[in-house]
C-alpha cells in the first residue's frame, strides 16, 4: 500500500505577501507545496506563517524573537544555526530536508537533504566589504564540511558544485511554466525594462538605474524600468518600484517587459532569468555563475560586461527582431527548467532514501 513520505523542511523564512523574501523562502515553500500536493506529508518550520491555502503545515522554530533581530540574524544564519537546526524536533518525519546550516543536523537522528542554494564562496568573490567577506568564507568552510559529511547533498546548479566540489548531486531549480508564459498582448507600448532585485550588493540594482537614466532614457524618452525591490536613494525619471508583489502580479511584470535585465555580480541559479525567458521576454544579464549557466553562456541570452551593458540595453530595446530571436531561444530554454521537473527529481531522491533504509530495517 502507497505511503508517502513524511518530511520535515527546515527554512528561517517563507513567502508573506506584502514583505520582502528571497529565493530560498521560495524554494522552501514550492518544495513543501510540491511534494505535498503529491500525498506527502510536509511540515515546514519555520519562522513565518503558513501562506494561505498552502498544502503543508507549519510549525514554529524556537528563539524567534532574538533570531529574527538584526543582530540574531547575523549570529544565527550561517554559524548558529546549526546548533538550532540539530536542536528541533522533527517528530515521526521520515527524513529532513533544509535549506541551510545543517552541518550538525546529523545528530538529530533523522536522514538528512541538504539543499545548497549558491555557494557562500561565490558570495564572498562579490561581497562589497571585508567583513561581508569574512563572514561568508566562514559559511563556505562549514558548507565544505557538511558536504563532506552528509551523503545526500544537493546543489541548486553546476555551478554550486564547481565552487564546491565536494556536493554530491545537481537539482535545477524550475519555474512554473502555467504561470509565467508568453503573451505578447501583454507588452507595455513604451519600451520597457524590469528588474527583480535589489538595489544593493550583488545584485547592484543602483548600477541598472544609472544606466537606464544615461542611456535608455537618452535613446527611449519615454522608456520604463520597473524594480521588484525596494526604493533606494533619489527618485530617477521613468524608474518605479514594487515590494511584495503576488506571483501573479510578477508575472504579469514579465509578460510586460521588452526586456529582462540584471547586472548582478554572483547568482548560485536565477531564477529570474528563467522567468523571464517563460514569459517571452529576453534577458540581457552581466556574466557570472547563475547566468552562464541559464543563459547556456549567452546562447539564449545576452551576456554583456559593465563597460557595455547601459548602450547594449538602450540598441536591445531598438531592436525587434533580436528580441524576437531572443524569446523564441527563451522559451526552448525555460522548458529545461519547468518545476515539474524539479519536484520530480526531489520526490525520486527523498523516495529511494526512503526504499534504501527500509531494506536495511528488513535485512538487520
Amino acid at each position: 500500500m502507497w505511503r508517502g513520505v513524511r518530511l520535515a523542511v527546515f527554512s528561517y523564512g517563507l513567502p508573506v505577501p506584502g514583505e520582502k523574501r528571497g529565493g530560498i523562502e521560495r524554494l522552501a515553500h514550492e518544495l513543501a507545496e510540491g511534494l505535498a500536493r503529491r500525498g506527502h506529508e510536509v511540515t515546514v518550520w519555520s519562522y513565518d506563517p503558513r501562506p494561505e491555502r498552502a498544502a503543508y503545515a507549519v510549525r514554529p522554530l524556537p528563539h524567534e524573537k532574538f533570531v529574527t533581530s538584526w543582530l540574531g540574524r547575523r549570529l544565527t544564519m550561517g554559524y548558529l544555526g546549526n546548533f538550532l537546526a540539530a536542536a528541533v524536533r522533527y517528530g515521526d518525519a521520515d527524513l529532513v530536508l533544509t535549506l541551510g546550516d545543517s552541518l550538525l543536523m546529523p545528530l538529530s537522528g533523522k536522514p538528512l537533504v541538504r539543499v545548497m542554494a549558491g555557494s557562500a564562496l561565490g558570495e564572498a568573490l562579490s561581497a562589497k566589504s571585508p567583513l561581508r567577506f569574512l563572514h561568508q568564507l566562514g559559511v563556505y568552510a562549514q558548507e565544505l564540511a557538511s558536504a563532506a559529511t552528509q551523503r545526500h547533498c544537493v546543489g541548486i546548479s553546476h555551478g554550486t558544485r564547481r565552487y564546491n566540489p565536494l556536493v554530491r548531486s545537481v537539482i535545477p531549480l524550475g519555474s512554473d511554466l502555467g504561470a509565467f508564459f508568453r503573451d505578447d498582448a501583454c507588452k507595455s507600448p513604451e519600451p520597457s525594462v524590469l528588474l527583480v532585485g535589489a538595489l544593493g550588493g550583488r545584485k547592484r540594482g543602483r548600477l541598472l538605474v544609472e544606466w537606464f537614466t544615461r542611456y535608455v532614457r537618452a535613446r527611449h524618452p519615454a522608456a520604463t524600468l520597473t524594480v521588484v525591490g525596494e526604493r533606494g536613494g533619489g527618485d530617477a525619471e521613468g524608474v518605479s518600484y514594487h515590494v511584495g508583489v503576488s506571483d501573479e502580479g510578477r508575472a504579469a511584470m514579465y509578460r510586460r517587459a521588452w526586456v529582462y535585465a540584471t547586472p548582478s555580480s554572483y547568482e548560485g541559479f536565477g531564477l529570474p532569468y528563467v522567468e523571464a525567458m517563460a514569459s517571452g521576454t529576453p534577458v540581457i544579464a552581466t556574466p557570472n555563475a547563475g547566468s552562464r549557466e541559464v543563459l547556456g553562456g549567452g546562447r539564449f541570452g545576452e551576456l554583456v560586461g559593465d563597460e557595455r551593458f547601459g548602450a547594449r540595453l538602450a540598441e536591445l530595446l531598438s531592436d525587434r527582431a533580436r528580441r524576437e530571436e531572443l524569446a523564441a531561444r527563451g522559451l526552448e530554454r525555460a522548458a529545461e527548467y519547468s518545476l515539474s521537473k524539479m519536484i520530480d527529481r526531489y520526490e525520486e531522491l527523498l523516495l529511494s532514501i526512503c526504499r534504501g533504509r527500509e531494506a536495511e530495517s528488513v535485512a538487520s
